[in-house]
């Protein structure tokens, strides 16, 4: 049986009509077939028509042929397209040898080893002992404080009683802890610091000023203030607390803790008039504490006395050393 696959090449002076006749679509198993009188310009049938040797070109039919590279199979189409017909294997061979080889890259190794964690592990002995020793410092620190608040809330015990002093001094007055929030009745009254002090003028006379209400200021500066510090919330309110606390009725001192929370106190009523009066020439200062009840609910039948009660300390004198820094 004769092949009828024709050469992956195409004769240079062969004409399209003679390609298309030759092609495997018009060629059947014994070579090509079919009616050999085909009028031109009429359709074809599937195979081809015979062509003479003196034909030298094509036919009116020829004229519509559509154009052999695009036609499948043929042998145009096949020298077109590298992956088919005989020499597709070697096209493959020639398109894998032309490939771009990938550059091996370098320079992006990982760290060594030893160095694969980073962080502390990658720190030289000494820096690694000075971190435990400072990590082990602050453990120790935290628990002590954790420790002294405890002894100083919980109840009265053998520990508490043999260290009371001492955890007096470390505990008041920043660190104070009370259960007013959760007792029975709580707190029903506003409670305002007022202060006033002496004043030596220029020409030495003496002279005293109204009273400020040092608690209206802290309300000003935490009202409007999405982020109110913790010293206009609570340093002035704990510290009339720490001197209610370590004085009698008649603003005597009931312990050692009294002539701390004077000065405790005396010296955040200097801050808050700092910025009103020249400090540096105030020699006395008096403080008083205003209380008025809040006022019943309107459903409550409870009768309130909503009157403004008064307690007034003595007059304190003031030192060089009862002058913030902050206030000068």
């Amino acid at each position: 049986m004769e092949s009828n696959e024709q050469p992956p090449t195409r004769r240079p002076t062969a004409p399209s009509w003679a390609r298309d006749a030759a092609s495997p679509q018009a060629t059947g198993a014994d070579g090509p077939t079919g009616p050999a009188d085909a009028a031109p310009g009429t359709a074809e049938a599937p195979g081809p028509r015979e062509v003479s040797d003196t034909d030298d070109g094509p036919g009116p039919a020829a004229a519509h042929d559509p154009d052999p590279a695009a036609t499948p199979g043929s042998d145009a189409a096949a020298a077109h397209d590298p992956g088919s017909g005989p020499g597709s294997d070697r096209g493959a061979a020639r398109g894998s040898d032309q490939a771009p080889a990938v550059p091996a890259l370098s320079g992006l190794a990982g760290p060594p080893p030893g160095d694969a964690a980073g962080g502390v592990i990658s720190l030289p002995l000494a820096s690694k002992l000075v971190l435990i020793a400072a990590a082990a410092v602050l453990a120790v620190v935290v628990a002590a404080h954790l420790a002294a608040v405890f002894l100083h809330v919980a109840p009265s015990n053998t520990v508490s009683r043999q260290h009371d002093e001492t955890l007096d001094e470390y505990i008041y007055p920043e660190f104070e802890q009370n259960w007013r929030l959760f007792a029975p009745n709580p707190l029903q009254q506003n409670i305002a610091v007022h202060a006033r002090a002496e004043i030596r003028d220029e020409d030495g006379t003496l002279r005293r000023t109204g009273w400020v209400d040092l608690t209206a200021i802290d309300a000003e500066n935490i009202r409007g203030n999405p982020f109110p510090s913790h010293t206009d919330q609570n340093e002035l309110r704990r510290a009339w607390d720490f001197f209610k606390g370590s004085h009698d009725d008649d603003n005597q001192p009931t312990g050692p803790r009294g002539e701390m929370s004077e000065t405790y106190l005396k010296r955040i009523a200097m801050l808050r008039l700092g910025d009103r009066l020249d400090v540096d020439r105030v020699t006395k200062l008096q403080l008083r504490s205003a209380r008025t009840t809040v006022e019943r609910p309107e459903w409550s039948n409870e009768s309130v006395d909503t009157s403004t009660r008064y307690r007034v300390l003595p007059w304190w004198p003031v030192a060089s050393a009862d002058i913030p820094e902050a206030a000068r």
